[in-house]
């Protein structure tokens, strides 16, 4: 597959070091061709953009005259295949772009394992298409891509989605119902009553193996009935995510 990017940013060190990074885990990691292609404004993407004519587009948000969620807003108005990823100082813009299904953000300064953990997931995306769900948030509906949920936590009468990005959906469907959705899914695992993590987001676990800790901080505790063969599912998650991981980077 011959991988067609933009970079868009309106400062031309941050733009050029981004590129410089792409082109070398590509160069490291994958053998396919790819054309990376830098905007210095939305503006510029926009005049010469055409449906599906990038795969993926890395858009800085704080950017002067349009923004990144200004320009991401113009091009979802006549493509919705081509994946956003975008790159800010702050995560604080991460539910304001949400409904422009962004794939993923990169924080700045970013690191480079970071970026190709983006690159490696957005690469396999296109390979094979990701699974999504459709979740009612207050009257809107949102589509979630399974990668980017982190947790799902039952909540009374609503359900709690924890995102990737580290902001949360308090949405009204049932906890079962994640639950009958996901059950085939080797990434997600039921770790207490009302609780799935997505092991792809999990850090460590506790010495006492009765928590789990994310990468976003959040800690969530491991039941003690089913406890040593939550733990060996969690273990050979693990060991298999490696492999794959390893297997990737060759």
């Amino acid at each position: 597959m011959d991988f067609r990017i933009a970079v868009v940013d309106d400062v031309r060190r941050d733009a050029e070091k981004l590129q410089q990074n792409i082109h070398r885990w590509f160069t490291e990691n994958y053998s396919s061709p790819r054309t990376i292609t830098c905007f210095a404004d939305g503006e510029g993407l926009l005049n010469s953009f055409e449906p599906q004519k990038y795969h993926i587009v890395f858009l800085d948000i704080l950017m002067n005259k349009l923004n990144g969620i200004q320009t991401a807003e113009r091009l979802r108005k006549f493509d919705n295949k081509t994946l956003l990823i975008f790159t800010t100082s702050s995560r604080e813009f991460a539910l304001e772009a949400f409904p422009l299904h962004p794939f993923d953000y990169l924080v700045k300064p970013y690191e480079t394992s970071r970026l190709g953990r983006v690159l490696r997931e957005a690469v396999s995306f296109l390979d094979s298409p990701e699974p999504s769900i459709t979740v009612r948030v207050s009257r809107s509906n949102y589509e979630i891509p399974l990668r980017k949920i982190s947790a799902i936590l039952s909540h009374d009468h609503t359900v709690e989605v924890v995102m990737s990005e580290g902001n949360c959906l308090l949405c009204s469907m049932k906890f079962s119902e994640f639950e009958e959705i996901l059950k085939d899914d080797k990434r997600f695992l039921i770790c207490n009553r009302g609780i799935i993590i997505n092991m792809d987001y999990t850090a460590s676990l506790t010495r006492n193996k009765d928590l789990f800790i994310m990468e976003d901080g959040y800690k969530y505790p491991v039941k003690i009935r089913g406890r040593a063969k939550i733990i060996e599912q969690f273990t050979q998650y693990q060991i298999s995510r490696i492999r794959r991981e390893a297997g990737g980077a060759k």
